[in-house]
């Protein structure tokens, strides 16, 4: 009989191929699973390997991506239990995520209770865990890489609402508006993204505030919707 972590890998393996879960038996903190109790070393590690995959880049290209890797996939798994499953785990602040090479992807949970809600009440919770998560996450790079809060925090508000973005694109501009504000309220995150949606003919657009800087890479080039694509109006000049 299924149950509601079965529900939840299915989905996120549905949506994305790599958000693959599966059930974590026992809770032994390891430093080959990113989690709250075992960020740093797993981070050191991480860095360790981006900064041989990618020499040329230099340090701010590690911070940066080491920072989107180590969030993506709970966001991803937020916006999955709120908008398709309508519960979330109770310890999703427990979430434990593999390295695979100089990518983060898949994740286990132990097994445990769901919590479910109004829609309001079901972000806030969820929100709840994932600050758990994401304020490890920050303590550990900024002891790691340096750099400053409001840049991790900048980052990780482009990347909810870039996410936001992409799960449904054929949301109305106000809704994507409506349902980034929500998750901002309760990660205690900037309200900038929310000036730069763009709306033309056929979909809606979001311009960054910050750069992941894949371009340092010597196969990277500057992202369609990277923020020194834009310079000529000053909401869009690149925070970093």
């Amino acid at each position: 009989m299924k149950g509601n972590l079965d529900d939840l890998f299915i989905e996120s393996k549905g949506y994305i191929a790599a958000l693959e879960g599966k059930q974590l038996e026992e809770l032994d903190e390891t430093d080959n699973l990113l989690s709250v109790s075992s960020s740093q070393a797993f981070l050191k590690n991480l860095s360790l390997t981006l900064q041989e995959a990618h020499p040329e880049t230099g340090a701010p290209y590690w911070r940066v991506r080491s920072w989107g890797l180590s969030c993506w996939q709970p966001i991803y798994l937020a916006l999955i239990c709120v908008y398709h499953l309508k519960k979330t785990p109770k310890n999703l602040d427990q979430l434990h995520q593999y390295q695979q090479h100089n990518y983060i992807a898949g994740y286990a949970l132990p097994k445990g209770d769901w919590f479910h809600a109004e829609h309001h009440e079901l972000v806030a919770y969820t929100a709840g865990k994932l600050a758990i998560l994401f304020n490890a996450y920050e303590t550990a790079h900024l002891a790691l890489h340096g750099g400053r809060q409001a840049l991790y925090r900048a980052l990780l508000a482009d990347q909810i609402m870039d996410t936001v973005v992409q799960a449904d694109p054929s949301a109305s501009i106000e809704a994507m508006r409506h349902e980034y504000a929500l998750w901002a309220k309760h990660l205690d995150l900037p309200l900038a993204p929310l000036n730069r949606l763009q709306q033309d003919a056929e979909k809606v657009s979001f311009i960054r505030r910050t750069c992941c800087l894949h371009f340092r890479r010597d196969d990277g080039e500057i992202c369609a919707n990277c923020p020194r694509q834009h310079k000529k109006s000053q909401e869009t000049l690149c925070l970093n």
